[in-house]
Order: structure tokens, then sequence, then C-alpha cells
């Protein structure tokens, strides 16, 4: 293949996977068919072998993206890697702001120990239980998921609703304002932390970010630095020019020993196509060299002498990742997906009185538990929710839970209908259920108090919260004269909070919605038949 086609190859799949991956999380209009984030988003390293430890699902991306960083190197961090393909525009926007001219990046000592304490921290954090946390603030899909979902949807959003009046005055009906949607103060933090540090890096010094911090990439550096096709320099051609340093992303070209660090090449295979002289080319790195022309008693000082960074690199790496294999047997051995039956209780509730809790996760969570293990917060759910009722946590579960999706009912409720969030979820942390299954799982229960009802408290009637519950779970019963006042069967309320926002009542609701830990399967109502026609001509009395 010529050199010049391998960068365009490249360049072709990392446009279609940020541009879809983009669209899909900026969607403020629902308009992205739920199967392109769903895929886009399953072609992911972590969420990806999240899937395949937990059981979630048989996807084999993963295994497929660690089998060709073992053929040729790391591709996955330069045309899937959403994250660093963000990195590369913002490294030539930077460059435009030099007339053009990409900055000299010269080779750089690897940060062997920073890279190693980034991957250890990991692996620490899914073994002693903070799987969730840990590999939501460190992987690199989910940290771009969170910046296009938190900060880049909403800047989108207000440039729709700024064109709108100019575009309906020219006669393009189809756009109209949407309300923007921002996250909390708190869960805004980290994705805008993570923004501003991975686009000050990548404007000062290309893929530091992929080279010191990311642990995929380091992970991957090790599967690429054993990689049976490696980038290498032909001595014999190069000429010295530094056309090569001039667009390595990774200052791992060491033009003075004539090598490449491969464990740090992000295989954007810029310096084939800049090299003039044909003096870096892909080479077949399994192969014992040998040198028949090299006599035999060739002195020592000749040989390469091992390089330690990269042995520890190595047996660092090895280690880690087997630790982490072992820690995924921890997540697989949790309990399955799927609502608990009932377990009235004397007094005739639902669960035990520890399950209930202020934040409520999605149908297909099972358990708030298993959801923060599994989840990554890449917050596809929240970009893909048509009432977005679906909001970033802050502190609501707890600091295992930041950032996690949870259901906020002052504004929204969760559709009847609706199972787009486990259309969309990539790792299985909220699972597709059938929709007559969505329909019975429990995930919270109403709770009314009449005190802060508008029919107690002004004498006049409402039935909001009855006239929008789809179970029928909140009905009204007679109260005072010619009044009914709402009443909530609890085994009826799957706990969806159509009834706390329709509420009139303000500042605090007069039903609200608490979550349960564990979800439960709610009683499926019973329909009643309605009463015979009256045959025609008789009298119904």
């Amino acid at each position: 293949m010529p050199r010049s086609r391998l960068k365009l190859l490249r360049v072709a799949a990392a446009l279609v996977v940020f541009a879809g991956l983009t669209a899909a999380l900026a969607d403020f209009r629902n308009l992205v068919p739920a199967a392109v984030g769903r895929w886009l988003a399953g072609v992911q390293l972590v969420p990806s072998l999240v899937a395949l430890v937990t059981g979630a699902a048989l996807s084999l991306a993963g295994v497929i993206i660690i089998v060709a960083t073992l053929a040729v190197g790391r591709v996955y961090c330069s045309a899937i890697c959403p994250l660093g393909i963000l990195q590369d525009v913002i490294a030539r926007l930077a460059a435009w702001t030099h007339r053009g001219k990409r900055k000299f990046l010269p080779y750089a000592r690897p940060k062997t120990w920073l890279r190693q304490g980034f991957l250890w921290g990991t692996v620490a954090g899914v073994v002693v239980g903070w799987s969730g946390l840990t590999l939501a603030l460190l992987d690199p899909y989910s940290n771009f998921g969170r910046i296009t979902a938190g900060l880049f949807r909403p800047l989108v959003t207000l440039a729709n609703n700024a064109i709108v009046g100019l575009a309906n005055a020219a006669g393009l009906n189809s756009l109209y304002r949407v309300e923007p949607h921002w996250a909390g103060v708190g869960a805004l933090t980290i994705p805008a932390l993570m923004f501003v540090l991975t686009a000050a890096l990548a404007a000062w010094r290309g893929r530091l970010y992929c080279n010191t911090v990311c642990p995929v990439g380091t992970l991957l550096g090790w599967f690429a630095q054993r990689a049976a096709f490696r980038l290498e320099i032909d001595r014999g051609a190069c000429h010295k020019c530094v056309a090569c340093l001039n667009v390595c992303k990774g200052q791992c070209i060491n033009l003075r020993t004539g090598t490449i660090d491969f464990s740090r090449c992000v295989a954007c295979f810029n310096c084939i196509g800049a090299c003039e002289h044909g003096g870096i080319s892909y080479r077949l790195a399994w192969r014992r060299k040998t040198s028949p022309a090299a006599p035999a008693t060739a002195p020592t000082a000749c040989l390469t002498p091992p390089d330690p960074q990269r042995r520890a690199f190595l047996t660092g790496t090895a280690t880690a990742l087997a630790v982490s294999l072992g820690a995924g047997l921890r997540l697989s051995a949790q309990d399955p997906a799927g609502p608990e039956p009932l377990r009235p209780r004397e007094n005739g509730g639902r669960v035990d009185p520890d399950d209930h809790t202020k934040a409520i996760c999605p149908p297909g969570a099972a358990s708030i538990d298993r959801f923060l293990d599994r989840c990554t917060a890449c917050q596809l759910c929240l970009s893909a929710c048509p009432t977005q009722v679906l909001k970033p946590a802050f502190l609501e579960y707890g600091l295992s839970g930041l950032m996690k999706p949870r259901l906020e009912y002052s504004a929204a409720f969760c559709n009847f209908e609706c199972r787009r969030c486990g259309e969309v979820c990539p790792d299985g942390a909220i699972s597709l259920l059938a929709l007559a299954d969505k329909q019975l799982t429990q995930i919270g229960e109403a709770h009314f108090d009449q005190k802060k009802c508008i029919v107690v408290v002004k004498g006049t009637d409402c039935a909001a919260c009855s006239e929008h519950c789809p179970t029928k779970a909140v009905h009204t019963i007679p109260y005072g004269d010619n009044l009914r006042l709402p009443e909530v069967t609890r085994d009826l309320c799957i706990g969806c909070g159509a009834c706390e926002y329709a509420c009139p009542v303000l500042p605090e609701k007069a039903i609200v919605v608490a979550g349960h830990r564990r979800h439960g399967r709610a009683r499926k109502p019973v329909e009643t038949k309605a009463a015979a026609p009256t045959p025609a001509g008789d009298f119904p009395f």
C-alpha cells in the first residue's frame, strides 16, 4: 500500500468516529438514531471490555483492538479514540495560530513512572471496588462523552436558538428553539477541568496526555512494544532532515539513535508521509535479525545495551494487566441485571426500609451498586433521553457515583414507552429490557404528603398526579365536601416520576418519588372490562 494511503485511511476512520460520536452526544433534538451512538461507543476499548468481562454483551471490539495493537501498534489511539482525535483537532487549531507552522517537537524521554502510576492507580481503584469511579475519571472515551454532552451540547443548543429567528424569516421552519440543559456546577467541574487539561497539553505538546496520563494509552503501549510490525528507521536512507520530528505527535522519534519508541507511537503515519527519502516504514519485528557479514568476534560495545526504562515499562504494565484481569472477575461475579420479585412487609410496604435512596438510577440498572460499578459515566444516555429526565449526579449517589446518570423529576419524567437509555448504553450498565418488563420495573415509589397538597391546603380540586400516572398507582378517593384526594397504591407504582413532575405544588412537591437501591417488580394492574353496550332502543335504567 502506498505510504500516503495509510494516513488517508487513518484520517477517514477518525472523521467517521469523531463526527458520529460528536453528533450522538451533542444531539439536542434526538435526530441521531440510537444505533449510531451505541455502535460507535461499543467499539471503544473500555466499554467493550467492561461489557465482555461482566457478561453484559458478547462484545469483541476490545479484543479486536488489542489484536490490532499487537499487529501494527496503537491504531486505536489515532483512528478510534475520540479524545485522542479531539487532541489532534486542538493541536491543529493551535498550529494555525502560529501562521500554519507546527511547533517543532523534538524527542522526549518517556515518563515511565508517571505512566505506570496512572495505570496502577486505575488497577488499584478496580481492585478495591471503585471500578466505576476510576474508569469514569480516566477512560478517554467517557471523558470525551462528558465534555461533549456537558459542555458542547448546551453551546450547540444556544447556537441553534440564536439562528432560529433568522432561519424562520428565511422560510426554514424546521428549526425551533430548544431549552439548553446545563449540568449542575458540581457535575460540570470535572468535564470542564478535563477539557482544559487535554486542550492545554495538546496545544503544547501534542499527544502528551495520551503518553503520560491515559491508562488506556499506557496499556496499549505495552502491546505495541511487542507488535509484529513496527515503524522503524532505515538508517541508510535517513538524512536526519527532521521532517519526521515536525509531524510526530508523540515525541517518540530519536534521530540520534535512529530508533522509535513504539510504545508511545500513536500510529498516525504522519512521519511516513513526511519522509521524502523513504526512511521510515513498517517492518516485521518478530523475525530475529541476524547479520551474516558481521564477524563472530564483534566487540560487545557495538551491541545495544538494555534500556532499564523500557524493561520497567514492560514489567510494570504486564503485572498491571494481570491484576486487571483478576479484578475483572469480581465485576463478572456481581448480581445479574433484572428486577427482584416483590417482598411485602407486615405493614404492607414494598421493600425493606433501608432500600430507599435519594438518587434514582435508570430502569435496567438492576441496582445502584451494580450500576455504579459498571457505568463509566460517558453520558451518552443523557444525550439520547427524549425527556431529558437523566441528569449527571454530583454527590447524590455518594462519591462513587460522581457524574453518573440519575433521574431528576423536577422538570421531566421517565417516559412509560421509552427504552432509549438501554438502547444506547455501550457497557451494559443499563440493560436493554423488553418494554413489558421495563413498564413493570420498580425503580422507586411515590410518597404522598397530604399536608402539602392543594386539595387540603386550598380546598380546591387537583388530580394532576393521578391523571399523569401511567400505571394508575396514583388514584383519588373522596375527601371533604365533594373533593377528591390522591392516594398511592405502592405495589403498582414503578417510580417513573410522572406524578411528581405533574404536581403543581412549589417549592416542595406534595408527591415525590423515593428511589430503591435494588430495583423490584411492580404488580401488573388488573384491566377492568368496560360495561357491555346497551342494546339499541333500551334505556340503561
